[in-house]
């Protein structure tokens, strides 16, 4: 039995270390979350608008037309962690004034996927990592880890993001390219974003909640809160369901201050203005941010 136990050892001892390598290599590779993370805890105190969201606000809202302003939205990033982010920094926010949350017809059926939970919990403290569980290490998630291990291969950077938060790439030379989501057309959007109202009604109620404690917070600040529609192509939302629409409509638009809603669903977007059909390019997503402010 003792040999057997050495032995099994003997073979587990160099995976185990392995693995702690190979997590200390992965968790140093710079990221979004990373670096919004050590902004945040460096210049809170000086940010005067924070913009929230999910990659409709990474795109499409340009903190650089802003005064003192700093983008905290991620892809995918949901009203779940809209709030945890806001609660986990207002505390440090002292010349906070707005904070701007993009939104878009599928907002209110997100839910945090795997892999971004992992990201908040390792990178922005969002989530306890311990006790150990699939959020406390990137090796769980092997798949995730060489992709990520690739680009950074490839590019030596992945954290996408200019100084002020907002992505890079998604510009109108990714268009040109026909690169990544720009190769989704509507009817590939239309499908990925629809959604039958009724049989996620625990879901919308769930991130109607994260929404009304959003606005709590900013209230209990005095902060305003803009809560902005993004643009989105009509043959977009014409082909989403009708209840999925009017059920976005309806609860945005009965936000009690300090919200003030504004549905920019049907801004008109220049010429090459579009990444793709519910996402603006970087070039359009400047004179969208001075219209917004007017």
């Amino acid at each position: 039995m003792q040999q057997f136990i050495k032995k099994i050892l003997l073979f587990a001892i160099p995976l185990i270390l392995g693995g702690i390598a190979l997590e200390y290599i992965a968790e140093r590779i710079p990221n979004s979350y990373t670096y919004k993370h050590q902004y945040m805890e460096q210049h809170a105190a000086h940010i005067c608008t924070l913009i929230l969201g999910s990659s409709y606000a990474y795109d499409g809202l340009a903190p650089s037309e802003m005064p003192a302003a700093f983008n905290l939205s991620n892809s995918s990033q949901t009203l779940e962690d809209d709030y945890r982010l806001l609660a986990r920094y207002i505390p440090q926010m002292d010349s906070l004034q707005t904070v701007i949350l993009g939104v878009g017809h599928g907002t209110l059926a997100m839910r945090t996927q795997d892999n971004r939970r992992l990201y908040y919990t390792l990178y922005m403290n969002l989530y306890p990592r311990w006790p150990i569980s699939k959020y406390s290490m990137e090796i769980f998630d092997m798949p995730l880890l060489t992709k990520k291990i690739i680009k950074y291969i490839i590019s030596r950077d992945v954290t996408r993001c200019d100084s002020l938060g907002q992505r890079l790439g998604h510009d109108s030379i990714a268009v040109a390219q026909q690169t990544e989501f720009w190769n989704k057309d509507i009817a590939a959007m239309v499908a990925n974003d629809r959604v039958e109202v009724d049989a996620i009604r625990d879901v919308i109620a769930q991130n109607s909640a994260y929404l009304d404690s959003i606005v709590a917070l900013c209230a209990a600040r005095d902060v305003q809160l803009l809560v902005v529609s993004m643009p989105a192509m009509d043959a977009y939302v014409s082909a989403l369901p009708p209840k999925q629409v009017a059920l976005h409509d309806s609860i945005f638009s009965a936000l009690t201050a300090p919200a003030v809603y504004i549905d920019a669903t049907d801004w008109e977007v220049p010429e090459g203005g579009w990444y793709n059909p519910t996402h603006l390019t970087r070039e359009a997503s400047i004179p969208f941010t001075q219209w917004l402010l007017r």
